[in-house]
């Protein structure tokens, strides 16, 4: 009895499922994954890195470390975005 329980259950939470993975998949991508992706850098030895589709949280999380990490060091807004370097999504 319990066999057949958990048969009918299995067979029935893969019935429901199947159908949304087909729906899924043939949903269209969103445009937020065809947006830019900016990136920067520190240099070594100190290997922080930051990547994110939005410009201006790349340069404010870029200041706060370097306040943080690089004794008291103020980033400029110029000095921030000519360290941000942008890369097209893949297609």
């Amino acid at each position: 009895m319990k066999r057949n329980l958990i048969a009918a259950l299995c067979t029935l939470a893969f019935g429901l499922s199947a159908p949304m993975l087909a729906i899924a998949a043939e949903a269209p991508k969103s445009e937020e994954a065809k947006a830019p992706v900016y990136s920067a850098k520190c240099p070594a030895p100190c290997s922080f890195s930051i990547k994110s589709h939005d410009r201006a949280e790349v340069a404010a999380i870029l200041k706060e470390h370097a306040k943080a990490y690089h004794n008291g060091m103020v980033l400029s807004d110029a000095d921030a975005e000519a360290k941000i370097k942008t890369s097209e999504p893949k297609k």
